[in-house]
Order: C-alpha cells, then sequence, then structure tokens
C-alpha cells in the first residue's frame, strides 16, 4: 500500500475526533438529531484548524443511514460509498482552480438533478474566496433557494473577501485557532497508534511549531520521523528544522540584559555554524521578548504562555531583570533590523548591530534608547546601587528635557559633547550646501537639474526597474549633485532607489555626461535646504525671469517668446471640418515660404530681432 501522510491517515472521521472546535461540532450534531439541517453553510478559520474535515463529516452525517449521536457510522453503505467515492453525490469542488462563470453555471444546472445513492447532494466549495465576481453572483440565486436535495458547505480562509450577498444566505461557523494542549493530546494519541516514542519536550516543542494548526503540527512531526525514526526529542526536531533551541534564545537574552557582546557573537557563531537560519531565531527571539513583557504586565502570565515549568521560571527571572522600556525598545530594534534585511545579501551584521546596540545602549543615540538608559538610571537610584545621586539626578533631567524636546542624544563614552541645534541630524549628514556666491543659473549642477526631465527619460530607457523612483520625480541640487525627494509614503520607490544607487549613479553619468553625485532623501528630511533652481540670479547678478503660465498654449508662447513667434490665422493653414471630423489641407502660396537660405541674416546669426523688425 501507498504511503499516506500522517495527517491525511489520520483525519477525523466524526465530529469527537475534531480537534479545539466543540462549539462547532457540537451545534452541528444538534442540528442532524433535531432534522434541521441548514442549505447553506461558510466554514472560516486560519489554514490547518479542521474547516474541509469538518465538511466531509457533515456531508456523510446528513446522509448516513445509522448516524451515532449526531456523527456518521462510516459502516453503512452511503458512508462507504462516499468514503471510496462510489458514490458521487457529495462533490467537492476547489475554487482556486475552477473559480469562473462556466463553472458555476454547471453546479446550477446539475442541482435540478435528484440525489441518485443519498438523501442529500453535497457540494463542498473550498476557498470560496477564489471565486470571481461573475461566479459569487452567478452562485446567489442557488444558493438563496436551492432544492430541498442539495446542501452548499463553503470554506474559507479569508471570509472578507466574500461578498455579504454570500455571506447572508450562509450559516456562518468560525473555527478558532488549536490551542497546544489540544495539538498535544491529540498527538499523543497518533504516537500511540503509530508507535512513536515522543518525548514529553519533544511534545511541547510540537504544539508550539505547530502555531494553532493541526495540520502543520502533524507536518511537522511526519518530517521529524522520516529523518529521526520513531524515537524523538526535542533536539531531534530543532536540528531537523534548523531553529534555535529555547536555551539559545535565553543566553542572547541575558546577554543582552548583562551588556555582555562577546557572548552575543558567540551565539550568532554557533548559530550560523549549526546551519541555522539566523532569520528564524530572530523571530523567535522577538516573541521571547513580546511573552516576557506578558510576564511583566500580567500576574498569571503561566495561564496565557506556553511554557514548560523550567523555561516559566527562566522567562520570569529575565523578565524581572529587564525593565518595560528595555524589553520594549527590544522588540522594536529587531522589528526593523528585520525590515532592514529584506534588501541585504546578508542579513548577519544588520541582527548583530542591532545586538549590540541593545547590549550596549550607549552605542544608540535614538530617542527610545534614551528613555532606556533614563529609565535604567531611576532604576539604579530607586534600588539603591548608586549612593551619590547629585550629579545623577542632574543627568536624568538633562535627559528628560531633551527628550521631551525631541533631540537625539549623543553616545556619552564615544563623542565629545556638541551644541544641539533645532535641525534634525539627517539633514546635516545628507545635505552638502552650495556656496552662496557659486549659487547661479550657469552652475553646471543647475543645468544638469534643469535636464532632468530628459536625463531620468534617458536612464529609464537604459533601467525599466528605475521608473518607479525617477520618472516624475522632484529633485532639488546641493554640491555634490543631485538628491531625489520622496514622500514617506513611498517607501517602495525610496528603497529601490537606494537598493539600486551604485547602479544608478553610472547611468546617470552616462545619461548626462557628468559626475555629479545622485542621492535620495525624504522631502521632510531636508524641507528646510530646498533651492529653486529654476529662478536663480544669472552669472552676472541678474535674476531670470520666471516662465509665464497661462491657460492657452498659444498665450504661453506670445508671453515667454514674443519677440520671435509671430500670431497668424490658424485657417491660412487648415480647414477643420467637424462633422467629418478630418483635416483638409489648404492650398498653399508656394511664393510664401521661404527658404532657409533667403531667411533675414540677423536670424541667421542668432541676433534679436527689434520690435521694429517684427512689425515689418
Amino acid at each position: 500500500m501507498a504511503h499516506q501522510a500522517i495527517y491525511r491517515k489520520w483525519r477525523p472521521m466524526v465530529f469527537e475526533d475534531i480537534v479545539g472546535q466543540g462549539h462547532i461540532t457540537q451545534t452541528l450534531k444538534n442540528q442532524i438529531l433535531n432534522d434541521k439541517i441548514g442549505h447553506a453553510y461558510l466554514f472560516c478559520g486560519t489554514r490547518g484548524t479542521g474547516k474541509t474535515t469538518c465538511a466531509k463529516v457533515l456531508s456523510r452525517a446528513v446522509n448516513c443511514l445509522n448516524p451515532h449521536d449526531g456523527s456518521p457510522c462510516n459502516e453503512c453503505e452511503v458512508c462507504k460509498g462516499i468514503l471510496d467515492g462510489s458514490i458521487l453525490d457529495v462533490k467537492e469542488i476547489d475554487a482556486a482552480s475552477n473559480n469562473g462563470v462556466d463553472n458555476i453555471r454547471e453546479i446550477r444546472d446539475d442541482v435540478r438533478y435528484v440525489s441518485t445513492n443519498a438523501k442529500y447532494t453535497v457540494y463542498i466549495i473550498d476557498e470560496v474566496h477564489m471565486l470571481s465576481t461573475g461566479a459569487f453572483n452567478a452562485l446567489l440565486k442557488t444558493l438563496e433557494e436551492p432544492p430541498e436535495h442539495v446542501i452548499f458547505i463553503l470554506a474559507t480562509t479569508e471570509a472578507h473577501k466574500v461578498p455579504q450577498t454570500i455571506l447572508s444566505r450562509c450559516q456562518r461557523f468560525d473555527f478558532k485557532r488549536i490551542k497546544p494542549s489540544d495539538i498535544i493530546l491529540r498527538m499523543k494519541e497518533i504516537a500511540h497508534g503509530d508507535k512513536l516514542n515522543i518525548s514529553e519536550d519533544a511534545y511541547e516543542l510540537l504544539g508550539r511549531l505547530a502555531d494553532g494548526s493541526m495540520r502543520d503540527g502533524l507536518s511537522i512531526l511526519e518530517r521529524v520521523v522520516s529523518a529521526c525514526g520513531n524515537s524523538i526529542t526535542a533536539e531531534n526536531i530543532t536540528a531537523t528544522l534548523g531553529i534555535s533551541t529555547a536555551e539559545s534564545i535565553f543566553q542572547i537574552t541575558d546577554a543582552i540584559e548583562k551588556g555582555d557582546v562577546n557572548k552575543i557573537i558567540s551565539v550568532i557563531d554557533n548559530i550560523m555554524s549549526d546551519g541555522k537560519d539566523l532569520r528564524v531565531f530572530i523571530d523567535s527571539l522577538i516573541k521571547n521578548f513580546r511573552d516576557m513583557l506578558i510576564c511583566k504586565i500580567t500576574e498569571d502570565s503561566s495561564a496565557m504562555l506556553d511554557y514548560n515549568a523550567e523555561d516559566m521560571v527562566k522567562l520570569k527571572a529575565l523578565s524581572d531583570k529587564m525593565s518595560f522600556e528595555k524589553i520594549s525598545h527590544a522588540t522594536s530594534v529587531l522589528s526593523d533590523a528585520q525590515a532592514d534585511t529584506k534588501w541585504m545579501k546578508s542579513p548577519r551584521i544588520v541582527y548583530e548591530l542591532a545586538l549590540i546596540k541593545l547590549a550596549r545602549p550607549e552605542y544608540d543615540d535614538s530617542p527610545s534608547a534614551v528613555m532606556d538608559r533614563l529609565a535604567s538610571l531611576e532604576n539604579k537610584v530607586k534600588n539603591g546601587a548608586v549612593t551619590d545621586t547629585s550629579s545623577l539626578s542632574e543627568r536624568i533631567s538633562n535627559l528628560e528635557e531633551k527628550v521631551k524636546n525631541g533631540v537625539t542624544v549623543q553616545p556619552t563614552e564615544t563623542v565629545k559633547k556638541k551644541e544641539v541645534t533645532e535641525k534634525k541630524k539627517t539633514s546635516v549628514r545628507l545635505y552638502n550646501p552650495i556656496p552662496k556666491e557659486e549659487l547661479t543659473s550657469d552652475n553646471p549642477i543647475v543645468k544638469v537639474a534643469k535636464n532632468w526631465d530628459n536625463i531620468s527619460r534617458t536612464m529609464c530607457n537604459s533601467a525599466g526597474y528605475l521608473k518607479a523612483a525617477l520618472m516624475n520625480r522632484n529633485i532639488t541640487i546641493d554640491s555634490d549633485g543631485i538628491i531625489l525627494l520622496f514622500n514617506p509614503k513611498e517607501k517602495g520607490a525610496y528603497n529601490i532607489a537606494a537598493a539600486y544607487k551604485d547602479k544608478m549613479q553610472v547611468i546617470f553619468k552616462r545619461a548626462s555626461g557628468t559626475d555629479f553625485a545622485v542621492k535620495v532623501a525624504y522631502e521632510n528630511d531636508i524641507q528646510e535646504e530646498l533651492i529653486d533652481f529654476w529662478n536663480l540670479p544669472g552669472g552676472n547678478g541678474e535674476v531670470n525671469e520666471p516662465i509665464q503660465v497661462s491657460d492657452d498654449p498659444l498665450d504661453n508662447l506670445v508671453a515667454n517668446f514674443g519677440e520671435i513667434v509671430e500670431n497668424v490665422d490658424e485657417s491660412e493653414f487648415t480647414e477643420y471640418d467637424s462633422s467629418k471630423d478630418n483635416f483638409s489641407q489648404s492650398s498653399l502660396d508656394d511664393n510664401n515660404s521661404e527658404d532657409d537660405d533667403n531667411a533675414p541674416e540677423e536670424f541667421l546669426e542668432g541676433k534679436e530681432l527689434s520690435p521694429e523688425d517684427d512689425n515689418n
């Protein structure tokens, strides 16, 4: 017999075997016992919570010849026929691949026919949210008033994508995430049936890794069984899945609390050398800090967290040592590091730097780090760790004042004291101003900026993936070159520009013929430094006249280039017939057109025509 996956082999056959959904199974059993079966059901919930399984059990229960307390017997002719597929009155449809109007029309036509062997024809439509709008509309009438012998069971993981018109026609049941304790209980039954020897700590780890999904937990179990055989420990699971142990999580957390950078680097080295995924480790570390917060703010955290007694003691001890501000700051820093690694080939550098900043907050000048240091100082005074509090009180007052004013604090051990200005530090680091005497219209950088539209178009033709970052982009200038300006909401375009800055520099050099730099910045970071390079004084100190803009294109030409533009009657050239919607070329007097050789000498030499010449 071919191998069958554990989650399929042990799929529940009756309502009593469905784990963690007693509020739903009891309701369905009562409906069957009281003969009050609905015509349409909607099962909602995350993956692996039993939606499809419950639908299959229900399809047999409503047709079973000898039901036991509302559950199918699985022994009668109808139950066996549904299980082996010989009875076709239960039809399972995958809406992800059958999501068109024609597929639903087939169902609408089929429901007219009476069931052949069973009492009810049951349609199980899985992932129903994948149906198209037209398919939903085609299903509406049939779902509202189906024939008496038809039952619809819809299942979805995204109920918010199902139209309200469908929801209102169904009895909705929301499947909960399964508790780790319930998952462990079911796994013990399966382990007993399959003669597996699993340690207690392995059960607890499997229950946490399942993350509320029975199917995911059984899939992990099967993977470990394939790798390690019938005897399984927690070490086998961590080695097979490449995840970090709880001990390494506690070691890193303790090292952060003690400021032990050497320990942090050592643990990271061990994780990398064991071939484990560093991103998964950081995920686990963030969850650990979250659990520490729960221990910090709740009285009975044991009931809310899934830890064994030994690990729970360690978690509470760590949470008692660290302040609420430090734990919150650690969660924020690690989450930001995760976002930063999306564009990094080597996430290890980012993660190590984040962990070092957490261990040594004096290296971090962010406001949250300042708050962490402030809380640490207050705790030292409160616990009597510092006897001379005169200077310490002054430091705390200074920190509070600076945080209140929104000013970041420089590291106390590595940087000399500086005067803090109201300008943002980002602006000072990014922007290099052009000397006032060089800020003229004939400055090479200004000329390049005025030609930015053409340059950016050429760059986009060379690298299409830069369009989001370059096209219709506002810019400013500094002494280094061009600065691309991004709205804070344009994080995607900003990340593209930042990630491909070196490539963009090469293309810009080729397109503009200059060696100027191309930098990126958010508009609000350098708002005070923006330059209106269109209206700068010329090399002789005269201010260029701004270009006048009008709604009429002809007025624009006359207003801005009146010396060389002549207003003529358009009818001399074209006649437009609106009824025919086309142009017809009128006869032109060839004698009126002049060859370039006969053009006025002043025009060919680039001289400006006088008003008298223009009138002539």
